[in-house]
Order: structure tokens, then C-alpha cells, then sequence
């Protein structure tokens, strides 16, 4: 069964976190599915009055229990971790510790799809306050104790079907980029070759067809072979300006403000990222420190646009993880020499990996946050390394990533593509068997994933230059 079909058939997965063990007792009382609810059924008589239809029966619900924000936020962790993640969350705004706004932002952190509801019987926080705190207003509602039966049936049933409608939304829409860049690559594969000498497209003049057929070709950040360059700032003339200043080498886009920065950022996973810290004020070295410490942006080279250079904020800004520091008024020669340098290491560090042929992460990781990202890759692929239906798409669901995200981030922090990746784990892992255990050739084509014996023989020898059965005798 695939993670798709498993979220539409399993039921929705809800979290309380409320510090009173009553509330917890009130919520599974209303929510779990234990035959007839009689006091939610008298409730609803005396709400909508009595019929005479059968009743239709109520959703079931995999509720799970945390008494604290910080235990809220390790459940929300782990259920990513397990593939399995939360579609709704009743968040007490009122607890020792950790508030419910601040468990809330931390769960969104790790999981910014989450449905949240906050759960208050006082005017703890106005709305502009939590739409200040709170960027996703959008998956966020108050409800207001004491809370009806009614309300909370509700809510779990139209938030966790707003979950549903959304994911398959994101499905439909990756599948939908994904459709689009590999018709862009044939498209282009075709213009190729009809420009080849000697064909006749290729003698034809500037109205010609496969000339047509580029101009129709859409860009997209998977499918475009250009380096991207993010923009983050609220000047809205600085993104024409570079623009024109890196030339036709680069696909330039904007972001206006941090959090949609931030989002544009994890989104699209972009090659290099410029922000404008003379726009954002302070709150642009902190969006550098937040785009450094998340997972998916962590590898991503930061060019920071200041209004001074005080040493001051310069050690702030190397603090906050920043690549290149610049100060306005901006050079655009300066801007564009920096730009090619960044990833011109980037791509001698690629090289670097590719001589290195290794998959160890200490080995080819430009940074310690690379190396814990690649650490846990090696770790999941070796979990399900007999699973020859392990790929890319559980590869992406354990890291709590897209398909795009992960793609994006393999091309730059190792140069290579996570199927290659993988492969060469379950490579390594056959060679260290046929060198050290009495296992068959057959076996262990089975144990490290593979299904096929005769592709695993043709890419074992492209890899290490002799056959399976030859390796064991040469390595010994």
C-alpha cells in the first residue's frame, strides 16, 4: 500500500496538549469512536431537533495525549518521523512552561501543515497579536472553553478533511511539476536533435518550428538546468537590478518579507539566496539564522545586503551563518563576481564528492548541518535496505520533505540525485557482504534491495569494474 493510500484509508491522527488530564478525559469522551455517543446524540437533538433518518455514523479518530507544549511538540517530531503525521492539534493556550502560542510555532517549525485549534477560556492574545506571532492564520481558529460537544466534532471533522483536501492538492501539484519537466527535457531533446548538422530543421531560418517550440517551453525550478537565485527583501527594484546584473546565467525570483521568504525558500530550494537586510532591518540576519538552521535550506549559500558595515553587524551576520556580507549602496559588478564564486565552489566541491565515491557523510558534507542531513539519509536507506519498494518517494516522506525539496537539496549538497545515492548505499552494503559473509550471490542481491539479478550485475560491475562473484575472490 503507498503513503497515499494509507492516508486516505487510516483514520485522521488528532493531539491534545492540554495540561489538565480532565480536558484529555473530555476530548476522548466527544472524539473516539466506541459505538454511540449518547450524550453527543442528545445534544444534537436538542440542537437541530429529532428525525427520523438513520443516523450517519460518526469519524473515527486516532487521538494521541501530550500534558505539556514541550511533549506536544516530541509527539509532532515523532509522528514525522514514523511517516504518520498529525492532521489536527487542540492546543491549550494557557500552561506552565511552554504557552500554547510558542508550542504552536515550534510544531509549525516541524510541520507547518498542521491544523491547529487553540483552546482558551480567556482574551489571553488579541488576533493581531497571533497573526504578528502566527504566520499561518490561514490553518489556525480559537475555540472558546467551556466548549460545546457540537463544536469540537466539528472542527476535528472539518479540519482533518481540509488536511486531506490539501495534501492531495500538493500531490496533484508535484506530480503536475514533475509531468511538466520531463515533457520540458523531451521537448528540448527534440529541438536538439533536429538542430543537429545535417538535419533539416536545422538549416531552417528564425521562423522555424523548433524555434516555436522553445519560446513555449515553461521554466520551472526542477526542470530548469539554470542555477536560481532567491531575492528576499521589500525593496521591489532590487530584483530588475540583479537581474540585469548576473546576465542570462541565472533564473532570478522574489520573495516579499521574511516568512513568505522563508516559505519561497523551502519551497523551491533555490542555488544561492540574496537577502536584503537594508529592506528587513534586524529581522533579516535572523531570517539568515533561521534559513542556516532548517533542514532544507541549511546548505544554501546567504549573501547579506547591509546598511553598515560595523563590526557589529558584521559578527552578527557570520553568526548567523551568512556566506557574503555586502554593504549598499550596491555594487553590481561586486554582487555578481560573489555570486559566481559561491557556486563556482559549490561546483568544485561536487567534483570533489564524485572523485571521492563515497557515501560517507563526514566525507562529503560541506558543513555540519550536511553531514547530519546526509547522516540520516544513510541511516533510513540502511533501516529499509532489504525493502526493494523503498524509493524516493518514502525516502522524502521520512524526512518530512517533498519530492522536489529532497531532489533540490541532493543536487546541492552532493551534486548527485538521491536515487544515486541510494543505490550506491545498497552497492556498498552488497560488496561488504560478498567480502565478509558466506551469503550467495542471490542472497545477497535480495538482501540489499535489489530485485533484479541482472541489472544488480550490470550496475555492481559499472560500479566496481568486476562481477559479484568475481569481487569476493579479488577483495579476499
Amino acid at each position: 500500500m503507498t503513503n497515499v493510500a494509507w492516508e486516505e484509508s487510516a483514520p485522521p491522527r488528532i493531539l491534545i496538549v492540554d495540561d489538565n488530564p480532565t480536558v484529555h478525559d473530555a476530548f476522548d469522551e466527544i472524539l473516539r469512536h466506541h459505538g454511540a455517543n449518547q450524550k453527543l446524540e442528545q445534544d444534537e437533538t436538542l440542537m437541530f431537533g429529532s428525525s427520523t433518518e438513520s443516523r450517519v455514523p460518526k469519524p473515527t479518530y486516532q487521538i494521541d495525549h501530550a500534558l505539556s507544549g514541550a511533549e506536544g511538540v516530541e509527539k509532532v517530531q515523532k509522528s514525522l518521523e514514523l511517516t504518520a503525521p498529525y492532521q489536527v492539534a487542540f492546543v491549550d493556550i494557557r500552561m506552565p512552561g511552554m504557552d500554547g502560542v510558542e508550542t504552536i510555532e515550534r510544531m509549525w517549525k516541524l510541520d507547518g501543515k498542521v491544523q491547529m485549534v487553540i483552546c482558551t477560556a480567556y482574551a489571553d492574545y488579541r488576533w493581531e497579536d497571533l497573526a504578528k506571532r502566527l504566520d499561518q492564520l490561514d490553518r489556525l481558529l480559537v475555540l472558546k472553553k467551556p466548549f460545546h460537544n457540537i463544536e469540537v466534532m466539528q472542527l476535528a471533522s472539518t479540519l482533518s478533511m481540509k488536511w486531506q483536501l490539501a495534501r492531495r492538492a500538493e500531490m496533484k501539484l508535484e506530480q503536475a511539476i514533475t509531468l511538466v519537466s520531463r515533457r520540458t527535457q523531451k521537448l528540448l531533446e527534440m529541438q536538439r536533435r533536429e538542430n543537429l548538422p545535417g538535419s533539416e530543421s536545422g538549416r531552417s531560418g528564425p521562423g522555424s518550428g523548433a524555434k516555436e517550440v522553445q519560446s513555449s517551453v515553461p521554466r520551472t525550478f526542477e526542470g530548469s538546468d539554470l542555477p536560481v537565485i532567491l531575492i528576499i527583501g521589500e525593496d521591489a527594484e532590487l530584483v530588475p537590478q540583479i537581474t540585469q546584473a548576473v546576465s542570462s546565467g541565472y533564473s532570478v525570483c522574489g520573495a516579499t518579507g521574511t516568512a513568505r521568504g522563508l516559505n519561497a525558500a523551502r519551497e523551491n530550494v533555490p542555488d544561492l539566496i540574496v537577502v536584503d537586510g537594508c529592506s528587513l532591518g534586524d529581522a533579516g540576519i535572523k531570517l539568515c539564522g533561521g534559513l542556516k538552521a532548517d533542514q532544507i535550506t541549511s546548505h544554501i549559500p546567504v549573501i547579506l545586503l547591509a546598511a553598515d558595515h560595523t563590526d557589529e553587524t558584521q559578527v552578527r551576520a557570520l553568526e548567523a551563518g551568512v556566506s557574503e556580507f555586502l554593504v549598499k549602496p550596491l555594487r553590481l559588478p561586486v554582487l555578481k563576481a560573489r555570486v559566481d564564486n559561491l557556486l563556482e565552489e559549490r561546483r568544485k566541491l561536487h567534483e570533489y564528492f564524485q572523485q571521492l565515491q563515497s557515501v560517507y557523510p563526514r566525507e562529503i558534507a560541506g558543513s555540519q548541518m550536511d553531514a547530519e542531513f546526509l547522516r540520516r539519509v544513510v541511516e533510513i536507506v540502511e533501516k529499509n535496505i532489504a525493502d526493494y519498494e523503498f524509493d524516493v518517494e518514502k525516502l522524502a516522506r521520512n524526512l518530512a520533505m517533498s519530492r522536489r525539496q529532497l531532489f533540490r537539496k541532493f543536487k546541492a549538497v552532493a551534486g548527485c540525485t538521491p536515487n544515486g545515492f541510494v543505490r550506491d548505499i545498497r552497492l556498498r552494503r552488497a560488496a561488504q557482504l560478498l567480502r565478509e559473509s558466506r551469503m550467495t550471490v542471490s542472497e545477497i542481491i535480495y538482501a540489499v534491495g535489489f530485485s533484479d539479478p541482472k541489472y544488480f550485475r550490470n550496475i555492481f560491475r559499472e560500479r566496481f569494474g568486476v562481477l559479484p562473484g568475481e569481487y569476493g575472490n579479488n577483495a579476499g
